[in-house]
């Protein structure tokens, strides 16, 4: 079972519905974080991804933020939705990313007002110069619905696994 770490949003928390369907396809980290008092935060994650040997990274608005700065960092994949990219409310420095080959998908809500979304796409398109998905749902708003949050949840376990030697030579036997 793949090792993913969890990054909830800003003054979030991963909900138990979530999190029930995150530990059916993974093994999960999901701390607490406080982002507004915590500095050195993505120093913190960078040890934590380590430590713990994380496999792929998940995350929502500030969570999704840090999921692709950390996930380009260690070339690992990541699934974010409504990531603050285009707009972040805390001031953060994060380092410039021009190359990553990992696996990077974006699912975004067109009406999502806290981090608005036409606003992160042109973000996304006019910053990230590598391949990644980006998934467009018209009515999903900033909070992920839990009917999404398993589709996307289940396409990200399955693309994950579709490319692993492990899975393959299981799919074989």
């Amino acid at each position: 079972m793949s090792k993913i770490l969890y990054l909830h949003g800003l003054d979030g928390s991963l909900s138990p519905e979530k999190k029930e369907v995150l530990e059916r396809y993974f093994d999960v980290t999901a701390p607490q974080l406080d982002y507004r008092n915590t500095p050195d935060m993505y120093e913190k994650l960078n040890q934590l991804i380590q430590t713990k040997k994380i496999e792929a990274i998940i995350g929502n608005s500030m969570g999704g933020c840090f999921a692709f700065y950390l996930s380009a960092a260690h070339n690992l994949p990541a699934l974010c939705f409504n990531p603050a990219l285009g707009f972040r409310p805390l001031n953060l420095d994060f380092p410039d990313i021009q190359h990553s080959n990992n696996t990077i998908v974006f699912v975004i809500g067109g009406k999502d007002t806290v981090v608005p979304a036409r606003q992160n796409v042109e973000w996304i398109t006019c910053n990230v110069h590598y391949d990644f998905v980006l998934k467009w749902y018209d009515e999903l708003e900033h909070r992920i619905d839990i009917d999404i949050f398993e589709k996307e949840i289940y396409r990200f376990y399955y693309d994950l696994n579709a490319l692993t030697p492990n899975h393959c030579k299981q799919l074989l036997k």
